[in-house]
């Protein structure tokens, strides 16, 4: 069985997904991910595109700003494009 803190980070990310899901965005968890992306977010009607790191609520503001100043390259630089293979 997984430990304690997994399901408490899966709990997290479901809940994520299905808030946005609710809003009418299209979203999705990358499960056993070791990469920077958790969760990701479109919002078509917004144009945005939200890629997300689900880290513990007591985790520090320091910790969570050198996480986002690690993975900045991840902001404004991407176009995007659909396809089926």
């Amino acid at each position: 069985m997984p430990n304690k803190n997994y399901l408490k980070g899966v709990r997290k990310e479901r809940k994520l997904v299905n808030n946005a899901r609710a809003e009418g965005k299209l979203s999705f968890r990358s499960a056993g991910s070791h990469s920077p992306i958790d969760v990701v977010i479109i919002d078509k009607k917004e144009k945005i595109i939200e890629f997300i790191q689900c880290k513990p609520d007591n985790m520090s503001n320091n910790a969570k700003l050198r996480l986002i100043t690690e993975h900045k390259e991840l902001n404004n630089i991407f176009n995007c494009s659909f396809t089926v293979k």
